[in-house]
């Protein structure tokens, strides 16, 4: 009896053992694992015809986790095919609740959806395929996805094959045939059946398998692919560019306003009769807003012709009834926002200033200069142009460097620490060597600021504006670095750019075979965007309109520059 016990306990425990055995548990010590699970077993085989089972079975080297296979598992032609998965030990079973459709050619691509238990390294070029029918589809497509500006890959970008019998919209419909790239950008397709499709990449962050222009950068190739033979490799370029239509989505009156939204944002318009004041607003620059020029009865049905345009140059044009209600409320504050290109010289500094509303009278006399408290000036003169609604105004004034501390000298007064015991007389008799030396004393001691005045401006609502200044960063006065260098090429119209560190445009200049620019010091890449149709500005396209973007090339050594340093006479760019 008690031998019997003895050997029942042993059972017992010899079962348990044998039960922790069969869960397999990620070994603890060693060294870490990196070899990722081979696969050792597959029914089908990869290049199977005539497959009419519902059941896929993978067995692989060693023990492994699909957990996501259900998100990262993506089989082509597209379908709806929906399956139940389980993992006994290193052996995956995939059942499939529909049959596979007749003479048709599947592929399986697995991705990171198979990894082993221990590190989880995913199985490497998993891809798994076969026929329904007598022959199994042979045809490839390869190639990169780049970022169109910055040629950085396109990591983890849908690549789609649409087939061009079909209806084609890119905003309607899943592609056919698709596939991931990887960090590199690299993808390839393979087991395509032949005929003729168009290829997209786009960024599927949603992953609905479906282009969402506005969210998701996306790129294309214009010419058909032709599937009958092996073709080259393909690279395509990305971007973000929203290609859904302008369109006009609310028609009514606001308060003293007649406001007009639309679906995307406006990047010109048009309209009729001209004397109604407008301008663009809303946070997304989606907004067109009328201003009654006090010619209008409140209330009465006013017609108007409106011609709007996108950034794609789709256009909008109609016949519109607006009307203006005498419910005047208060108005909007009256804004402007003051820039300048800090890449400029002292001498023609390039402002910029944007308002919220259209502008009906400007007082140039209230533009000056300041070098201290005391010392304002006008400058020598401003060039003003403005743009058709009277909301956005380039403002370049011409300023003599050596006239301007001329002028700030004898501005100084006799009580001043520097000059205390000078008179007038005596400043203009200091030397060269003496009066270089105060210019670069008033210099430190007092930078400049470009001030726009109260008043400067008055709005159609008759409000005034407030005060605007820029406080010239040390730049405006201190030494540049010049980057020159030669451009070999036989295109004809082009934008050379030099990019910052940010990789944002810091200058550019067109057409210019031999450029040469005075920098701030800094390093910078060299970028050159190619106007392919002569049209005076560089284009993304349109995928709508099957037209790909104009050409870029990108030089991205990093040039360094120094102050009083000359770079770049030996520099030569191909392209």
């Amino acid at each position: 009896m008690k031998n019997l016990f003895y050997i029942l306990v042993a059972l017992v425990i010899a079962d348990l053992t044998l039960s922790r055995c069969a869960n397999p548990i990620a070994p603890t010590g060693g060294p870490k694992d990196t070899i990722p699970p081979d696969l050792i077993l597959s029914q089908p085989v990869t290049g199977s015809i005539n497959f009419e089972e519902q059941t896929i079975t993978l067995g692989f080297s060693e023990y492994i986790n699909a957990d996501k296979l259900q998100q990262n598992l993506i089989i082509t032609p597209k379908s709806d095919l929906r399956f139940k998965h389980v993992v006994k030990r290193n052996q995956l079973v995939m059942k499939f609740e529909e049959a596979f459709e007749d003479s048709t050619t599947y592929s399986l691509n697995f991705f990171d959806g198979v990894t082993d238990i221990t590190e989880k390294n995913p199985a490497i070029n998993l891809i798994l395929a076969f026929s329904t029918g007598a022959f199994i589809d042979s045809m490839k497509v390869s190639g990169t996805v780049d970022d169109l500006l910055s040629k950085e890959p396109s990591a983890k970008f849908i690549i789609g094959l649409f087939p061009t019998s079909d209806s084609l919209d890119f905003l309607q419909h899943s592609p056919t045939y698709f596939t991931t790239a990887n960090d590199s950008g690299e993808f390839v397709l393979s087991y395509v059946k032949s005929g003729e499709y168009r290829i997209l990449a786009f960024n599927d962050e949603n992953r609905n398998l479906l282009l969402d222009p506005k969210e998701e950068p996306h790129g294309f190739v214009a010419d058909t692919l032709l599937l009958y033979d092996s073709i080259p490799p393909i690279q395509i370029n990305s971007f973000l560019q929203n290609v859904k239509p302008i369109q006009l989505i609310n028609n009514r009156p606001i308060r003293s306003y007649h406001e007009l939204k639309f679906s995307r944002e406006i990047d010109s318009y048009r309209i009729q009769p001209d004397s109604i004041f407008s301008s663009i607003a809303g946070a997304e620059k989606d907004v067109l807003r009328l201003y009654n020029p006090n010619q209008f009865n409140f209330g009465d049905s006013i017609s108007m012709i409106l011609s709007v345009s996108d950034s794609l140059s789709n256009t909008i044009d109609d016949t519109l009834k607006i009307v203006f209600n005498d419910n005047i409320g208060r108005p909007t504050e009256f804004e402007l926002n003051l820039t300048y290109a800090e890449n400029q010289l002292i001498n023609n500094p390039l402002y910029r200033i944007k308002f919220n509303k259209p502008v009906i009278n400007s007082d140039p006399s209230k533009f000056v200069y300041q070098a201290d408290s005391t010392f304002t000036f006008l400058p020598d003169s401003s060039i003003l142009n403005w743009n058709e609604n009277k909301t956005e105004l380039q403002l370049q004034t011409l300023l003599n460097k050596d006239s301007l501390y001329a002028r700030q000298i004898q501005s100084i007064q006799l009580d001043t620490t520097l000059l205390r015991n000078w008179s007038a007389d005596s400043i203009q008799q200091l030397s060269r060597a003496q009066s270089d030396s105060l210019k670069r004393i008033i210099a430190e001691k007092s930078p400049i600021k470009f001030v726009v005045e109260s008043a400067a401006f008055k709005s159609v609502e008759n409000d005034s504006s407030s005060i605007q200044e820029i406080q010239h960063k040390k730049e405006f006065t201190q030494a540049f670095g010049t980057l020159q260098f030669n451009i070999i090429t036989d295109k004809s119209s082009f934008i050379v750019q030099l990019l910052d560190s940010n990789d944002d445009v810091a200058y550019q200049t067109i057409n210019n075979k031999s450029p040469i620019f005075n920098v701030k010091p800094a390093s910078y890449t060299i970028r050159i965007l190619i106007d392919s149709n002569g049209d005076g500005k560089w284009s993304f396209g349109n995928l709508m309109n099957n037209v790909e973007p104009e050409e870029v090339y990108l030089f991205p050594p990093k040039i360094a520059i120094r102050e009083n340093w000359i770079v770049g006479e030996d520099i030569q760019i191909s392209f």
